[in-house]
């Protein structure tokens, strides 16, 4: 199935070639959840703080369907 994939800021260091503009698509199997689509990515679980799903905030256990879009947020820190 298809997914639609939106990293921000520094998550974006851990997929080569990511067009910040328009995202990426990655094809994965029905049932995947968000922790299984991370380590499809490589990205480590402990950076993500946000998981959303079509703009709903949601869990790293959430199981995706097709023909959505996730979007992962790194922990944002400043002063």
């Amino acid at each position: 199935m298809a997914l639609k994939v939106i990293l921000s800021s520094t998550l974006r260091r851990y997929v080569r070639d990511y067009d910040p503009v328009e995202g990426m698509s990655v094809q994965v199997a029905k049932g995947t959840s968000i922790k299984e689509l991370l380590r499809v990515l490589g990205i480590p679980e402990k950076d993500i703080k946000i998981a959303m799903v079509n703009g709903i905030r949601t869990n790293l256990d959430a199981i995706l369907e097709g023909n959505e879009r996730v979007g992962l947020f790194p922990a944002v820190g400043g002063g």
